[in-house]
């Protein structure tokens, strides 16, 4: 089911044509975010949304509808919803300006205006700008009373607060897709490492995003086959290089990788963190029940893979399935695909682009077929900076349902990390996303074709495109009504 009808699709496609002869290709004017609303279904560019942060509070659960974070939300810049209705982040971090002497891990800072303390996990300096991360313990949830503007001191040390991280900002050209607009910065830290003398970034990004894009009544709305597209640039030092050589490493290589959360694409729900109808939901029991308004119960989770013995010098993508399982009342989910190479030979590899530090597009094709039938399928495809389709990965008959008759209708940004090592302390482990795209259909060629022609300025001649203009995306549904307790921290 696609998001209009066809019969719209077609009244679009013809009311599109004749405003392109018109007028030209949306307008000389058109902003980046308009004209690819104008082909697409659901778009964000973030350049046309407020600068974000989530403040002075912390919230890293997989997601509930009374959760903090379903109240502080991204928005546009004329002051309504965007497509984000959940985020999570690992910790808390701001932005300071040094005074006098230097904060280190374990000093005690207080504020001179909220009046409040916390005890430095760590400092952090990147591209000039210091950032103190504050220990907040153990926990899934939490605020801060620090204030941005205010003197901070920890005996003789002192310096001045200046601002929670922004999220959604203009990064500086470097961290901004085509070095212009706004982006999103992921830090998604490592559930891993304990250590305390050397803490993993954490706070300084969001760990997750999420938007939900069904009708908010059924699980079955949304997409049947889904196109998921996006541009991501990784910080070069993300991944340690090989700690062990001859052990668990290839001395030039990269450690072993073992679980680092991308993204993932979710069916079934009728919410952002609902699951299912009521009816639905009562059927399902066993351990992954806390889990079901983070996943649900068919999706299909993107992780990043390789280093160690087995690939050295190899970093990819793998796809990691799960599908309902087993009855009413204990209905749960179950592996089908996992830890799935998403690679055609190394065409695949992310780690020209990583160790680069390049952006690169990223689009995912996915059918998830019909109830107990083995008719899915998965395409996977990455775009170096200059829209060149390096690789191509597909695989068909694949049994993506076996229970609930749901479409597509949840994205989610980010996950979490666990390194297995810990080593991860040094790390700056933050990675960028722009211009997230979802539609019924291929995207990545037209929107590079179409990014090509903004770029050199020929905006006056339609760009032949593969795609009717698409209809406006569904309307941002209401916040889930309360009733699911906090899921546990991921």
């Amino acid at each position: 089911m696609r998001i209009v009808k066809k019969l719209q699709k077609a009244t679009a496609a013809v009311a599109g044509a004749v405003v392109l002869l018109l007028s030209g290709v949306e307008g000389k004017g058109a902003s980046w975010q308009d004209e690819l609303q104008g082909c697409f279904d659901i778009v964000e560019t973030f350049d046309e949304l407020q600068d974000w942060t989530p403040g002075g509070q912390w919230y890293s659960g997989a997601g509930c509808p009374t959760c903090p974070s379903n109240f502080t939300l991204p928005m546009k810049k004329d002051g309504s919803r965007s497509i984000w209705q959940l985020w999570n982040n690992k910790g808390l971090s701001f932005q300071f300006t040094p005074g006098k002497g230097t904060f280190a891990i374990g000093d005690l800072i207080t504020g001179a205006t909220s009046g409040t303390s916390a005890t430095v996990r760590r400092v952090w300096n990147l591209d000039g700008k210091w950032y103190i991360q504050l220990t907040n313990g153990n926990t899934v949830q939490g605020t801060s009373r620090f204030v941005a503007g205010e003197r901070i001191s920890s005996g003789s040390k002192t310096g001045s607060n200046l601002q929670w991280p922004l999220f959604i900002a203009d990064h500086g050209e470097a961290y901004t897709w085509r070095g212009r607009g706004k982006s999103l910065v992921m830090d998604i830290g490592d559930n891993d490492n304990t250590k305390a003398s050397d803490p993993t970034m954490a706070g300084l990004g969001a760990q997750r995003m999420a938007t939900f894009f069904g009708d908010g009544v059924t699980g079955k709305s949304g997409y049947k086959k889904i196109h998921v597209f996006f541009m991501i640039k990784m910080s070069p030092t993300f991944f340690n290089r090989c700690l062990g050589p001859g052990t668990t490493c290839v001395a030039g290589g990269y450690d072993p990788l073992n679980v680092v959360k991308v993204f993932c694409l979710n069916s079934g729900f009728t919410g952002v963190s609902r699951w299912g109808t009521s009816t639905e939901a009562a059927q399902v029991g066993g351990n992954n029940r806390y889990r079901l308004p983070e996943y649900g119960l068919n999706f299909t989770l993107f992780q990043i893979a390789g280093g160690g013995l087995t690939y050295p010098r190899s970093i990819f993508f793998t796809e990691n399935s799960n599908a309902a399982s087993g009855a009413s009342p204990d209905f749960t989910y179950s592996h089908i695909v996992s830890g799935r190479p998403v690679r055609n030979g190394s065409k695949l590899n992310l780690t020209p682009y990583i160790s680069s530090g390049d952006w690169f597009g990223v689009e995912i094709g996915y059918d998830i077929g019909t109830v107990g039938k083995n008719d899915g399928s998965a395409e996977f495809w990455i775009y170096d900076k200059n829209g060149a389709e390096k690789g191509r990965y597909s695989v068909a008959g694949q049994k993506y349902l076996m229970h609930f008759d749901h479409f597509y209708n949840k994205l989610v940004l980010g996950g979490n990390r666990l390194s297995r090592s810990g080593a991860t302390g040094s790390l700056d482990s933050r990675w960028w996303i722009d211009d997230v795209i979802i539609h019924g259909s291929r995207i990545g060629q037209s929107y590079f074709k179409r990014l090509a022609a903004r770029e050199k300025g020929d905006m006056a001649a339609p760009v032949a495109a593969s795609f009717a203009p698409a209809a406006k995306p569904p309307a941002a549904t209401p916040l889930p009504s309360p009733g699911e307790p906090p899921v546990a921290s991921q």
